[in-house]
């Protein structure tokens, strides 16, 4: 069994962060002009970590964590933002597919602003918030429901 779900979620945050460097890099050299492919495939590779384990990592927030939570928790800013991030995933997808170097920088910045602040808020407000509505058999049951995802 996972033995802190919470932990877990933050080490997910760390992964994600990391590619929100590279994102943010590409999207600055894409906006100084420089040549756009090498961007382009950093900015695919990161795109692919949104929609791969950060989806994911989101939906197991939505279906392991925020229920337990239920009204005790200020949920809803954190659901907006997972479906922020859907869209600006769909935005990016569509100008990397037209090659579009302007958009492409202006979305990417776009997803590094919403999913800094998203994941600094998780980590500083909701996940105390959680630990201590939840406690010790709360948690357990957060590690339960995410082993059976």
């Amino acid at each position: 069994m996972i033995a802190d779900p919470l932990r877990r979620f933050e080490e997910e945050h760390d992964v994600a962060l990391a590619g929100l460097a590279r994102l943010e890099a590409a999207a600055d050299a894409l906006r100084t002009g420089q040549a756009a492919e090498q961007h382009f495939t950093t900015a695919r590779e990161v795109l692919e970590l949104l929609c791969g384990a950060v989806r994911r990592h989101n939906e197991d927030e939505e279906d392991a964590l925020f229920p337990l939570l239920g009204t005790e928790a200020p949920l809803a800013p954190f659901l907006d933002e997972h479906g922020v991030l859907r869209r600006r995933e769909a935005e990016l997808s569509a100008a990397l597919e037209r090659r579009d170097a302007a958009r492409v920088a202006q979305v990417s910045h776009d997803i590094v602003h919403v999913l800094r602040a998203h994941i600094e808020r998780e980590n500083t407000v909701l996940f105390p918030t959680a630990r201590t509505l939840l406690g010790p058999e709360g948690l357990a049951e957060v590690a339960r429901r995410l082993e059976r995802r």
